[in-house]
């Protein structure tokens, strides 16, 4: 099979290339250019996203069986993708996040329902347009939801089918938001207490990029034959205090815990007071595509530790 990526010289799309890669799958990687391909064995292509027909044609002329877009933000990048999956014809996996959700944006102070044990793909969405006034960086028109319904839209109007993954906080080789870090910091330089709120016990779905990879390869072989949306995570959700004493463990030290009454560092931020968990069901996933984390709790936190290492400012 042949896998086209929009995106896939960083982090999650790299991942995902890699694996498709590993599994015997011819790789084409579409990019603008701002990040280098350094994949062996995949076709490196140069082309602007943000051009429909440029798009358009490059993928017609590399003809693949389905293309993985991991770069659309708005709805202007999820029409440009829709008419790149009509002109070529072929099936399409989307990359969405679990930002889309109320309870989600309730963490950030947005208006929202009461919290529900756990999230499911039919759980009420957050406000339109979210990140605006929160993180300037993502751009005013930054909106997954807006995303997802003109994918939607394409699809019931007779184009291709879409699978649309949507994506937890994903850590990992190339992270380069550096998630769980600071843990790793702090242990390397001695600390052993660290600082919480409320006993840094509220829950937030994560999961490593290897088996974000993994489920994205896996919607690209099973296409589905329509619209589907599927959350990816983590089969169990632990606290994050149980994330750091796991981390701890990994490193053959043991931590404490000092309950503060204010804010925390930034690095540590994830360990102080929270309106609500975030736990998001997978069980969809897992029952459609028969999807399984391919790493070990072991192999998780080894490689989050060597990234977080490895990729430390000086």
């Amino acid at each position: 099979m042949h896998v086209a990526f929009i995106g896939g010289t960083r982090f999650i799309g790299r991942a995902a290339a890699r694996e498709a890669l590993e599994r015997g799958h011819t790789v084409s990687v579409l990019h603008r250019g701002e990040h280098a391909c350094d994949l062996r064995g995949v076709r490196d292509v140069r082309v602007d996203r943000n051009d429909p027909s440029a798009l358009s044609a490059a993928l017609a002329r590399l003809a693949p069986d389905v293309v993985v877009d991991t770069r659309a933000m708005t709805r202007v990048d999820a029409q440009v993708t829709s008419l790149a999956l009509r002109v070529v014809g072929v099936p399409g996996v989307v990359l969405s996040s679990m930002d889309v959700y109320a309870q989600f944006g309730r963490l950030n102070g947005l208006p929202a329902p009461e919290p529900e044990a756990v999230v499911t793909e039919s759980s009420p969405l957050t406000i339109p347009f979210p990140f605006r006034g929160i993180a300037p960086d993502l751009g005013p028109d930054y909106d997954k939801k807006e995303v997802e319904a003109e994918l939607e839209s394409a699809v019931r109007q007779g184009g291709p089918p879409v699978t649309v993954l949507r994506l937890p906080a994903v850590y990992g080789d190339g992270d380069y938001r550096r998630r769980l870090a600071g843990v790793v910091a702090r242990i390397d330089v001695g600390e052993r207490i660290f600082p919480c709120v409320s006993g840094a016990s509220w829950r937030q779905s994560h999961a490593h990029v290897r088996d974000v990879a993994h489920a994205i390869l896996l919607a690209a072989e099973r296409a589905a034959s329509g619209y589907a949306v599927f959350n990816v995570g983590e089969r169990e959700t632990p606290t994050m205090r149980a994330r750091v004493e796991a981390i701890a463990r990994t490193l053959d030290v043991s931590v404490e815990w000092r309950e503060e009454s204010g804010e925390l560092v930034d690095e540590l931020s994830f360990l102080g007071a929270m309106p609500n968990d975030f736990v998001v069901s997978t069980a969809a996933l897992r029952a459609a595509l028969g999807f399984d984390e391919l790493t070990t709790e072991r192999e998780r936190l080894a490689d989050l530790i060597d990234w977080s290492r490895r990729s430390r400012p000086n």
